[in-house]
């Protein structure tokens, strides 16, 4: 009985769906994919999909445009940043790097916000010819920390589809 009992459990167990939901991203001509942790609440805005930690501490975005939309879009995020009363007056620290395998530009601004000093990312990726992707990360530093293999899984796992 005891075995029947250990084996039905692992074959509910095994029929879970996974930890982690895939986004294709444009959903039109996707050009990368990213994956987000089940645990993370995710809901689809605008021009991509955003993601909240389970303690709400750390957002994730992916966002996508036409490369001639880029600075709209950076506008919009520097909008976003005053909603959420991110101090946006700071100059970003500018740095090019690969990003698994696709060059990348991220603006990163360490700042401060309601509860007090923020770091907010803003990684800019080539989509191909006519398309940027953008990946947004805000949290603190203890609160990055916190969330730090999260984070690591959901960043590693932005893909260029090839």
């Amino acid at each position: 009985m005891r075995r029947i009992l250990m084996g039905a459990l692992l074959c509910a167990t095994l029929s879970l769906p996974a930890e982690a939901r895939n986004f294709a991203v444009p959903p039109k001509s996707p050009v990368v994919t990213v994956v987000v942790p089940d645990t993370w609440k995710v809901r689809e805005i605008d021009f991509g999909y955003s993601a909240q930690s389970p303690d709400d501490e750390v957002v994730f975005y992916v966002e996508y445009a036409s490369k001639k939309k880029l600075e709209a879009m950076l506008e919009t995020n520097r909008a976003w940043m005053r909603e959420n009363e991110i101090d946006d007056s700071v100059k970003p620290i500018e740095k090019e790097m690969d990003f698994n395998g696709t060059s990348g530009t991220v603006l990163r601004y360490d700042t401060k916000d309601a509860n007090g000093k923020t770091i907010v990312d803003f990684v800019l990726l080539s989509g191909g010819e006519n398309q940027v992707i953008m990946l947004t990360l805000w949290g603190s530093a203890e609160e990055r920390a916190s969330h730090k293999a999260e984070i690591s899984a959901i960043m590693n796992s932005v893909r260029p589809i090839k």
